[in-house]
């Protein structure tokens, strides 16, 4: 018998990569990271994994998916232009036959998986580098903290019984389901800034679409939440009048298990 909570935990699990492409994946990574320092060498003071995917809040039905990597130089040896094309030159030679480009700040390796996006930046402290500047800021660098958010994510995961990640992936597939009015990064701290009071993934899901709904700012975003509410409405009163067997048929028509 499907209820709103059963749906949503076979749901987010639906939304995570196969066992297999994961392997496929860490195992992309660990050769990138591999060959990289064996290039860079003592220039370097480290490569990590950060974004979506080190977060576990990456999605496989997503199209725009990337595994975000950070390359930390010891110091500034050059501008990010020149970072980039040295980064862009060795991706050229490690897969000849992959499509490689530049998409400021970062060079895309666009593998047959997934792309990986690899940005330059240079050390400051344990927790802050320097990475690219958007194009559109007279500036060259800006500060940013690789694990800020990551902490944040997991933290907040491991202090709310483990739904947070699953919940997170959820939204974000209803996001890309509705032509994306918010950003990615809106839906995480949206639900990651929000205090909970919550036990099953159900009570989750419904606070953090009163998150979301929180941020809203222009009349497409208002829109699609109101959509989402009314939905969550219908799922409600099917649940309370025990029409288990349309659960599911009023899930599909808008957050359907992949």
């Amino acid at each position: 018998m499907t209820n709103i909570n059963t749906y949503l935990l076979e749901l987010s699990e639906k939304l995570k990569f196969s066992s297999d492409m994961k392997e496929k994946i860490d195992a992309s990574i660990e050769y990138f990271k591999q060959k990289f320092w064996g290039h860079f060498q003592d220039r370097l003071n480290d490569v990590i994994v950060f974004g979506s995917y080190s977060r576990g809040t990456i999605i496989s039905k997503d199209d725009l998916a990337d595994v975000d990597i950070v390359a930390i130089y010891k110091s500034k040896e050059f501008q990010p232009d020149t970072y980039l094309k040295q980064i862009r030159n060795f991706c050229e030679n490690i897969y000849p036959r992959t499509k490689i480009y530049q998409d400021h700040p970062t060079i895309v390796i666009d593998m047959e998986q997934i792309k990986f996006e690899i940005v330059p930046s240079y050390f400051i402290s344990t927790d802050i580098v320097k990475i690219p500047a958007p194009h559109n800021r007279e500036i060259k660098w800006v500060n940013t903290n690789p694990s800020l958010l990551i902490n944040k994510v997991v933290n907040k995961d491991k202090n709310n019984k483990n739904l947070i990640i699953p919940v997170i992936r959820i939204l974000k597939y209803w996001n890309i389901l509705n032509k994306r009015p918010f950003s990615s990064f809106q839906i995480e701290n949206a639900i990651i800034s929000k205090l909970f009071n919550c036990s099953t993934l159900k009570e989750y899901y419904v606070s953090s679409i009163s998150a979301i709904e929180e941020i809203a700012n222009n009349e497409i975003q208002k829109k699609a939440i109101m959509n989402l509410k009314n939905k969550q409405k219908r799922l409600r009163i099917l649940e309370s009048n025990d029409l288990h067997e349309y659960i599911e048929q009023e899930f599909s028509s808008f957050l359907p298990i992949p």
